[in-house]
């Protein structure tokens, strides 16, 4: 099996887990969209179907990052820019692959420039034919690697990408000029203390070649930029120094999973002893993104792989 068939075959048994655990939220009541002004051209959505959602006037266009899940939910997303702005959405900027932030492009016009990171393009690709696929016909316009700073309509915004770490083709997008920074699910929920038993502090996808330690280059990465709003991709904002306190938790948490598994414990006892729990898919009241396997259980598997090559 070829790298791109394999890939193929672990997203489609990802998407068809999450449909399970979308099929279970829908049940449940979407949040009513909610839309912040954060700077004199910068506004995020928060709630309805999917992740946060940035919306960046320019020039004479906007900028949109992350899509959210639905062409429904994206239709709303436009509602609140026609209340802002009457320029035209011209670029949406995806943060990753996952398709509450990203398949809502469908609902956008035709012709626009849209961008994200080249893996994250990849893994778009390989969800063709599978449920909850990424729209095949709004693929990526432009790719990014590792680090790219352009103008858009008048408006500089530098894209990074240091490590797999939700995805592996996750990607910051940072307005230098607003101090303005969405991290996508690199950081979600920081009013939650549930969901970070439950998530370990971020939702780690595997099956996308997601990676704990890579998580920690990016969080160290992030701030580090000359930023002071930071946008989660669910939930509240947060400051400098949440994000600081939040990298310091996880990087916490991997120095104690490092140091348990080298007197010996068990990943349950880690588990326990950080503070972890599992709960089924589709519990109510808690977000469609749960886990298969927590964050210290992630860095378990990856701490022990190490030390077994």
């Amino acid at each position: 099996m070829n790298n791109r068939r394999a890939l193929k075959c672990v997203l489609a048994m990802s998407v068809a887990a999450g449909a399970f655990a979308t099929v279970a939220a829908a049940q449940q009541q979407v949040p009513p969209l909610k839309v912040t002004r954060i700077r004199d051209n910068v506004w995020v959505t928060q709630g309805g179907d999917g992740g946060n959602t940035g919306i960046i006037v320019g020039t004479t266009g906007v900028i949109v990052v992350d899509t959210k899940t639905t062409v429904a939910s994206s239709k709303d997303v436009q509602a609140e820019i026609a209340k802002i702005t009457t320029k035209p959405v011209t670029t949406a900027i995806l943060t990753h692959s996952d398709g509450d932030h990203a398949n809502g492009v469908a609902g956008f016009p035709p012709g626009l420039q849209i961008i994200a990171q080249e893996n994250a393009k990849k893994e778009m690709i390989a969800s063709a034919g599978t449920r909850g696929a990424y729209p095949q016909d709004r693929l990526p316009t432009k790719t990014i690697g590792k680090d790219e700073t352009m103008t858009i309509d008048g408006v500089r915004v530098r894209m990074l990408h240091w490590a797999p770490g939700h995805t592996s083709g996750d990607l910051i997008v940072f307005f230098p000029d607003e101090k303005v920074v969405f991290m996508g699910d690199l950081m979600t929920y920081p009013n939650r203390p549930d969901v970070l038993a439950i998530t370990g502090g971020t939702l780690i996808h595997t099956e996308k070649n997601g990676s704990a330690a890579g998580l920690l280059v990016n969080l160290k990465g992030v701030v580090g930029l000359n930023a002071d709003t930071f946008v989660t991709g669910h939930g509240e904002l947060m400051t400098k120094q949440d994000a600081k306190e939040r990298y310091a938790f996880i990087q916490d948490k991997w120095n104690k999973v490092k140091a348990m598994s080298a007197q010996g414990k068990s990943e349950e006892e880690i588990k326990a002893a950080v503070g972890e729990r599992t709960v089924a898919r589709g519990t109510p009241g808690l977000p469609v993104g749960v886990p298969a396997k927590t964050l210290s259980e992630v860095m378990y598997d990856e701490i022990n792989s190490k030390k077994k090559s």
